[in-house]
C-alpha cells in the first residue's frame, strides 16, 4: 500500500500499480492512528477501518476462533444458503418439462430458468458492491429473506407465469446465497480460501449432484411433486436466516467507514445512474435473447430492437462509468487494468457457459437419445453436477497447496476442450462413451470454476473482494444466459431441419399415409401417438429410431458451436496469475462480538453531534 501522506478519509487517492496488481498483505495496511487502518479502494476512494475489524495474521487471531460457535454457525448458515440456491435452480431446471405438463402447457416455461439466470447476474454485482460499502450482514439477510419469498411463491404457484416470478426472486437471492467466496473468504487466512469455498460446495452435494434424481423422485412419489423443491427451500432458508441472525456479525458500517460518510450520505452518493443503466441493459438484453427463436423469430423487430437497445444501454453504462460518473462507480473501469483479474473473469464465464447450458440440455440429450424412463434420466443427468463438484473439490485444494495455478488452468482448459469436442461424436449406440465424456468435461470445467471463485478474491485487496466477486458473478451469469440462448437456438434450428429430414421418410417407408404426417408431428410434440390416423407399432418403432437420429445430428452441431468458446477458455488460462504470492496467512476481516468497539462508539457519537 502507499506510504503515509496525512490525507483525510474523504480525499481520494490514486491506487498504485502494486495495489492494482500484486499487493494483498493485510499486515502491511497503513495505520492512521492507534485504532484504525487506512485502505484505498479500487476506485481510488480512501477509507479508515476500525482496527478491530481486521483479522490480521493467523497467529494473532484469538485462540479457538475458528472453532467458535460464531464461526461455525456462520459456516453452517452459508452452507444451508448455498443449498437453497441449488434448490431454486438445479431441481426446477431439470424438471421443466414435467412442471410444464403439470401447470401448463405454457410457451413461457423456459423463462423459469432464464429469470433465475437474469436475477443472479444482476444481483451478484449489486450484492457484492453494496456489501463492500454497507457491510455484509444486511445484504446477506436481505437476500435470504428474498429467497424465502421466492420459495413461498413457487410452492403456491398455479401457473407457469407465477413460477417465473418466483424464480426472479430466487435468482436475485442466489447472488447472496452463493457469495461464500466473500462471506467466508474474508474470515479465513488467504491460504484457506480455496478449501473453505470447497467445504461449502461439498455441503450441497446431495442437491448439486443428485438434484435431477431428487427432483424426479419427488415428482413421481409425492402428492406435491415438484413443489417440494420450494418447500425444502423454505425450510432450509429459515434455518439459514436464523443462524445468520445470531452468529454472523461481520464488521459494521461504522467500523468500515471510521470518520467517514454517514449511511445517509453514502446512500445519496450511490451510483444510481450506473445501477439503472446496468439493470436496464441486462434485462433488455436477456429478454431479447430469450425471445429469439422461441417467442419470435431471431430476425423479428421484437427481438432485434430489444437486443440492440439492451446492448446500447450496456455500452452507455460502460461509457458513463468510465467518463461521467462523479461518485463511487458501480463497476470501476480501472479494475480491468488488472490482466489477471480479467483472465479469471473470462475462464469463469466460459465455465458457466458450459455448466448452465448442460444443466438444461443434458436431460434432453439423455431423454431423446438413450431412455425415456424418468428416473434413469435423473440419474444420468447427475453427470453434470457430479463432474462439476468433483472438479471444484480438486481445484479447491490445488489452488492453495499445488504451485503454478496458471499451468493447472491451462491443462484443465485443454482437457475440457478435448472432451467437449469429442462429444461431437455422440451416438445412440455409444451411451457409455457419452456419459464418460460428459463426466470428464464437467470435471475439468468444475476445476476451472473453482480456481476462479477463491482466485478472484486473492488478486484484489480485501476491501474490494465483494466488488471483484460481484463483477465476476455478474459477467459469468450473463455469459451463462448467452450460452443458454445460443445453444437452445442452434438446437431448435437443427431440429426444424432434421426432424422432417429423418422422420418423414422413416414413417412413410413403414406405411404411414402422407396425409397423417402433420398429425404425426403433433403427436411427437404431445408424446402420444394414439390419435395419429394409420399408426401402428412398426411405424412407432421406425419413428422412434428416426427421432434418435434427428436429435443426435442436432446435438452434434450444438457441440460444434462450443469449440470457439473452448478456444477462448484455453487462451485466457495462459493469463491467469500464479497464486503463490497471495497465499499468506493473513485474515482480512474477523467476526465481531455484540459489544461495540471503541472506534465504532466514537464514530456514532461524532455522527450524532454532526446531525444535531
Amino acid at each position: 500500500m502507499s506510504s503515509s501522506d496525512g490525507q483525510s478519509g474523504t480525499e481520494p487517492k490514486e491506487p498504485s500499480a502494486r495495489h492494482l496488481e500484486t499487493e494483498n498483505d493485510i499486515s502491511k495496511v497503513q495505520t492512521h492512528d492507534g485504532n484504525v487502518t487506512k485502505v484505498v479502494h479500487a476506485d481510488g476512494t480512501v477509507d479508515y477501518i476500525d482496527a478491530k475489524a481486521v483479522g490480521g495474521n493467523y497467529d494473532a487471531m484469538p485462540a479457538g476462533y475458528f472453532r467458535s460457535p460464531q464461526f461455525l454457525g456462520t459456516l453452517t448458515a452459508q452452507c444451508l444458503a448455498s443449498i437453497c440456491a441449488y434448490l431454486g435452480w438445479v431441481l426446477p431446471a431439470n424438471t421443466l418439462t414435467l412442471i410444464n405438463a403439470d401447470l401448463g402447457p405454457s410457451k413461457n416455461i423456459n423463462w423459469v430458468a432464464t429469470m433465475w439466470t437474469m436475477g443472479s447476474s444482476i444481483g451478484f454485482l449489486l450484492v457484492g458492491r453494496l456489501s463492500d460499502l454497507y457491510g455484509r450482514k444486511w445484504m446477506v439477510l436481505g437476500t435470504s429473506i428474498l429467497g424465502l419469498v421466492g420459495c413461498v411463491i413457487g410452492s403456491c404457484a398455479q401457473t407457469v407465469e407465477t413460477l417465473i416470478a418466483a424464480n426472479v426472486c430466487n435468482g436475485i437471492a442466489a447472488a447472496g446465497q452463493l457469495s461464500f467466496g466473500i462471506v467466508m473468504g474474508e474470515l479465513v487466512p488467504n491460504k484457506w480460501r480455496g478449501p473453505i469455498v470447497t467445504i461449502v460446495f461439498l455441503s450441497s452435494l446431495p442437491f448439486a449432484v443428485f438434484g435431477p434424481v431428487i427432483a424426479r423422485s419427488l415428482f413421481d412419489n409425492t402428492v406435491s411433486k415438484w413443489r417440494w423443491s420450494y418447500y425444502m427451500g423454505d425450510i432450509l432458508g429459515v434455518l439459514s436466516l436464523v443462524l445468520y441472525w445470531f452468529f454472523y456479525h461481520p464488521p459494521s458500517y461504522d467500523q468500515l467507514h471510521v470518520h467517514g460518510k454517514t449511511r445517509l450520505q453514502m446512500t445519496k452518493d450511490l451510483d444510481f445512474i450506473g445501477i439503472f443503466l446496468y439493470v436496464s441493459g441486462c434485462v433488455l438484453f436477456l429478454i431479447g435473447l430469450s425471445w429469439g427463436g422461441s417467442a419470435y423469430p431471431w430476425a423479428s423487430a421484437e427481438v432485434l430492437c430489444t437486443l440492440l437497445i439492451g446492448i446500447a444501454t450496456l455500452a452507455a453504462f460502460a461509457i458513463y462509468e468510465g467518463f461521467f460518473c462523479k461518485v463511487q462507480p458501480l463497476m470501476p473501469p480501472r479494475m480491468f487494468k488488472n490482466i489477471g483479474f480479467v483472465a479469471i473473469i473470462v475462464i469463469a464465464t466460459v465455465g458457466a457457459m458450459v455448466y448452465y447450458s448442460l444443466t438444461v440440455l443434458w436431460p434432453t440429450i439423455i431423454g431423446s437419445i438413450y431412455t425415456t424412463d424418468s428416473m434413469k434420466i435423473g440419474w444420468q443427468s447427475s453427470v453434470v453436477g457430479g463432474g462439476i463438484l468433483l472438479g471444484q473439490t480438486i481445484a479447491g485444494f490445488t489452488i492453495s497447496y499445488v504451485p503454478k495455478v496458471k499451468w493447472q488452468c491451462v491443462v484443465a482448459s485443454a482437457l475440457s476442450f478435448a472432451f467437449m469436442t469429442a462429444l461431437t461424436t455422440i451416438s445412440p449406440d455409444r451411451w457409455a462413451v457419452t456419459i464418460a465424456l460428459g463426466t470428464l468435461v464437467c470435471t475439468w470445467i468444475g476445476f476451472v470454476d473453482n480456481i476462479s471463485f477463491p482466485g478472484i478474491t486473492l488478486v484484489w485487496e480485501a476491501q474490494d473482494i465483494g466488488l471483484a466477486t460481484g463483477v465476476m458473478g455478474s459477467i459469468r451469469g450473463l455469459g451463462g444466459a448467452v450460452a443458454q440462448a445460443l445453444y437452445a437456438s442452434v438446437l431448435t434450428n437443427e431440429l426444424n431441419k432434421n426432424l422432417p429430414k429423418y422422420v418423414v421418410p422413416a414413417a412413410t417407408a413403414a406405411g404411414l399415409p402422407t396425409s397423417s404426417i402433420e398429425a404425426l408431428f403433433a403427436a411427437i410434440t404431445a408424446g402420444d401417438f394414439s390419435t395419429v390416423p394409420g399408426i401402428n407399432a412398426d411405424i412407432v418403432s421406425a419413428v422412434g429410431s428416426a427421432l434418435k437420429t434427428a436429435y443426435t445430428s442436432s446435438f452434434r452441431i450444438v457441440f460444434y458451436t462450443t469449440i470457439p468458446f473452448s478456444v477462448i477458455l484455453l487462451l485466457s488460462s495462459f493469463l491467469v496469475p500464479n497464486m503463490e504470492k497471495f497465499l499468506s496467512y493473513d485474515v482480512a476481516k474477523k467476526l465481531q462480538s455484540s459489544e461495540k468497539s471503541d472506534v465504532q462508539g466514537k464514530t456514532e457519537g461524532t455522527a450524532t453531534q454532526s446531525q444535531v
